[in-house]
């Protein structure tokens, strides 16, 4: 297991997961490679008072599921000719009601040992195992963890564009640069649940789109099989404009209006141009950059990163994340522990003046049955039914990988996970205690 995990590390930067097995399938000129997950999971969550049963990372409740952890993927390269290549990855995805996508289509040139081009659509590397992060077999756990691969979604890492890198040799280590230039186009998912006031429809409240435009990624990687360190920077413009009759074009009206004229007769004075399309983001910068380590030595695996999330916009939190991973592998088994927490870092939590969110709740105005700083809360902290949102929370995760067969692995997993006060965590409601996250998994590889 040693010798294919490490590898995998090293060859999937490049856009290859042939190093995660020694099988490989060739079809006259093509070559084929695949892999496979089947995951169940389950929580111990318990349901509120008010009915609602918390849902974990959109999919995981009390009963078992296998939405969260289940997928497929085949990926075909073509050789032109020695230095020209075509390679299309498509996945389906359990989450996705197995709909078939096509994440990767580029056209890749290597003139030299040293230089990589590639055009088409191409995954980012937000993170440490961004260009492998569906196949499972290519890591220790289930799913990396969520605390830290949930502030970019994968939507938002597959983008269309151009990307360089270049890979030599210090001190007998690969040294690799690459850098991206894109854009790409996403749907996003609020929850339905949240109270609002009279006469703003909150039923066809996922119907935002939201676009990337002009992103720029900038990634280095330095080390060999035993360590290696790399460290990432994005950064790109966000536009996300609510459609005509959703929840949140109805909160920017009520803030226009309030913005510009306030309600003189009840002594509440104009909000200012700041709250002008306060639930939108136009052009708006937002930057993501990261830092991690891999160690694999004689029998003992570590793993961590670090990660940190800022947007100019105010219905995107700012955030950090960081997790680290300790393991001891021996025969074909390897038993885990990792460490993880994510943390809001700024103040989008209460952010309107007390006359603000009077004026939300007046029975003359808005009428409604929450403050604005509690829509506001819930539209940042849903974490997993906006994909851009966050929450704060800490968790523990004890896991055992068993390789039974080359290329095939059996994992399951404990997660103890625990909440901040006053935050739902990466639940789509605050479940109000520690919860326990349980999960079964079989990952392939061909």
């Amino acid at each position: 297991m040693k010798k294919l995990v490490s590898a995998s590390f090293l060859s999937l930067t490049f856009g290859s997961f042939q190093a995660l097995a020694n099988i490989n399938t060739s079809i006259g000129d093509f070559q084929i490679n695949g892999f496979l997950s089947v995951g169940m999971a389950w929580t111990n969550v318990e349901y509120l008072q008010s009915g609602i049963e918390p849902v974990y990372n959109s999919y995981v409740r009390k009963r078992p599921s296998f939405e969260e952890d289940s997928d497929v993927g085949v990926q075909i390269t073509k050789q032109l000719r020695e230095d020209i290549s075509i390679t299309t990855q498509f996945l389906a995805l359990a989450s996705e009601n197995w709909d078939v996508e096509a994440v990767w289509a580029f056209i890749k040139w290597e003139p030299n040992d040293n230089w990589q081009f590639r055009a088409g659509r191409v995954r980012t590397n937000p993170y440490m195992l961004s260009e492998y992060v569906n196949v499972g077999y290519a890591y220790p756990w289930i799913r990396p963890p969520e605390e830290v691969y949930s502030q970019v979604p994968s939507s938002f890492s597959n983008l269309t564009g151009l990307d360089a890198r270049f890979r030599m040799e210090i001190l007998k280590r690969d040294l690799t640069l690459s850098a991206f230039y894109g854009a790409t186009s996403t749907h996003l998912n609020f929850p339905t649940n949240l109270a609002f006031p009279t006469g703003i429809n909150e039923t066809i409240f996922d119907n935002i789109r939201l676009r990337l435009r002009d992103l720029y990624s900038l990634n280095l990687k330095f080390g060999d099989e035993v360590f290696s360190i790399r460290a990432g920077y994005e950064t790109t413009r966000v536009t996300l404009d609510p459609n005509a009759g959703t929840a949140m074009q109805g909160l920017n009206t009520f803030l226009n209006s309030m913005a510009l004229f306030g309600v003189p007769f009840l002594g509440i004075p104009p909000f200012g141009l700041d709250y002008v399309n306060y639930f939108s983001a136009y052009n708006s910068r937002a930057d993501f950059m990261g830092l991690g380590y891999q160690f694999d030595w004689k029998n003992v695996v570590s793993m961590g990163e670090i990660v940190k999330r800022k947007t100019a916009t105010p219905i995107i939190a700012n955030v950090i994340g960081w997790y680290l991973m300790g393991g001891y592998r021996f025969n074909q088994m390897m038993p885990h522990i990792t460490f993880a927490r994510e943390r809001v870092i700024d103040n989008k939590i209460r952010r309107f003046p007390s006359y603000v969110n009077a004026a939300f709740t007046s029975p003359f105005i808005a009428n409604s049955p929450v403050t604005l700083d509690e829509v506001a809360y819930n539209l940042i902290s849903t974490g997993v039914s906006f994909e851009g949102g966050a929450g704060s929370q800490s968790s523990v995760t004890l896991g055992l990988r068993w390789d039974i067969f080359e290329g095939i692995a059996i994992k399951g997993e404990f997660k103890h996970i625990h909440p901040d006060n006053r935050s739902p965590g990466l639940f789509n409601v605050n479940p109000q205690r520690s919860v326990n996250l349980y999960s079964v998994a079989v990952d392939a590889v061909m």
